[in-house]
């Protein structure tokens, strides 16, 4: 079966921040039952972009690391959840039910990443869904590869042996290896 995977190109990414925007236009006061509660509009960042400074004095350069939910195989976030609070999709996408995971603190703290956001306000754990809701209704692209103007993002659907094969071919990467979560997000 094939599966979602997203390719973050770190050389193209110019931390414009139309991905984070895009996220923040598509939850920010929307309600989507079954897979997201609204995103808080203040102190939340499903998509994260992180900035490292390299080198110093006049030879400098800054390199953008876009972090968001890794979509685990392995997932910690559905160890941590009770009474079916967190899911993986046939399609290798992790939904956390927001009816379910209500009071569920534990399943934002398990997340190695930090890409699980807890809501205060609603006393929910909230992540970057991937725009399952929009992939449903037959989008071919999550809205964030959709407005990336560089190519940083690109989102695939293809078998776990492609996918590996892809990981090969062009030295994609994960962000924290030792944390052995599988991740569904490769960096190059």
């Amino acid at each position: 079966m094939n599966k979602w995977n997203l390719i973050v190109d770190v050389a193209e990414c110019t931390n414009c921040n139309l991905c984070t925007l895009a996220n923040q236009d598509e939850h920010v006061g929307n309600e989507f039952p079954g897979y997201a509660a609204s995103m808080p509009r203040h102190n939340h960042r499903w998509i994260d972009i992180k900035g490292r400074e390299r080198g110093q004095g006049p030879v400098m350069d800054v390199v953008y690391l876009p972090v968001m939910c890794q979509h685990c195989d392995d997932a910690p976030c559905m160890a941590a959840a009770r009474d079916g609070a967190v899911r993986k999709r046939d399609d290798g996408i992790v939904i956390i039910d927001p009816v379910k995971a209500k009071g569920q603190k534990a399943i934002a703290d398990a997340c190695p990443y930090g890409a699980i956001k807890w809501n205060e306000e609603t006393q929910l754990p909230q992540h970057w869904i991937f725009d399952a809701h929009l992939l449903d209704r037959g989008w071919a692209q999550p809205r964030c590869v959709q407005v990336c103007v560089t190519g940083a993002l690109k989102a695939v659907k293809v078998s776990d042996e492609e996918m590996a094969q892809l990981k090969r071919s062009e030295n994609l990467e994960e962000l924290h290896p030792e944390f052995a979560t599988k991740p569904r997000v490769h960096y190059k």
